[in-house]
C-alpha cells in the first residue's frame, strides 16, 4: 500500500529536484519561452511556487473558492530572490495537508478530479499534486536546457543532482 509517508517522502524529492533545477536555469535566460504561446521560463516558476496548493486546497476544502489567493501570489513572486523559499513553503503546506488526513481518510474519503471524476483523498492527492510536480519538473528540466545549459544530464532530472551526461563505458 502506497501510505502517507511514501507520499510525502515523494513529495519531499520532487520539491528537492525542482528546486536543484530553478538554480540551473541560465542568468539572464527567465523571459525566454519555446515558443510564442508557451510560459516563459518565469512564468513557469511562477507557477510551480504554487502549483500544488490550489488542488490540495481543493481536497481539503472540497471547493476551489479561496484557492485564487495562491494564483496572486504567484503572479508577483520575484523568482530570482524567492523561488526557493516559495517552494519550501509549498512543501510545508502539502505536507501538512497530507498529515491532516487519516491512512483511513486517504483510502476512503471522497474527493473529485477538477473535471468532476470520482476520485479518494489519497487518488486525489497524488494525481493533482504529485504528479502535477514530476510534469513540470520535466518541463523546467527541458527549459534549463533549451535555453542554455547544455551540461544538464538525468542525474540534474531524476536525482536532482550534478552528475554524468552518459554512464561510464560499460557500465
Amino acid at each position: 500500500m502506497y501510505t502517507r509517508e511514501h507520499l510525502a517522502a515523494s513529495i519531499r524529492q520532487e520539491v528537492r529536484i525542482i528546486r536543484h533545477l530553478a538554480r540551473k536555469v541560465p542568468p539572464g535566460t527567465l523571459d525566454w519561452r519555446p515558443t510564442p504561446g508557451q510560459r516563459s521560463t518565469r512564468e513557469l516558476l511562477r507557477y510551480l511556487s504554487v502549483a500544488t496548493l490550489m488542488p490540495a486546497h481543493f481536497v481539503r476544502e472540497g471547493t476551489w473558492e479561496g484557492s485564487e489567493k495562491y494564483e496572486e501570489e504567484a503572479e508577483v513572486l520575484d523568482v530570482e530572490r524567492d523561488f526557493d523559499a516559495a517552494m519550501l513553503r509549498q512543501e510545508e503546506a502539502l505536507l501538512a495537508t497530507i498529515a491532516g488526513f487519516t491512512d483511513a481518510e486517504m483510502l476512503e474519503r471522497p474527493s473529485a478530479m477538477p473535471w468532476g471524476t470520482p476520485c479518494r483523498t489519497g487518488q486525489g492527492l497524488v494525481d493533482m499534486c504529485l504528479k502535477c510536480l514530476v510534469a513540470y519538473r520535466m518541463q523546467l528540466f527541458l527549459y534549463a536546457k533549451q535555453s542554455g545549459n547544455a551540461d544538464l544530464g538525468p542525474a540534474d532530472c531524476w536525482v536532482g543532482v550534478e552528475g554524468p551526461r552518459r554512464p561510464p563505458a560499460g557500465g
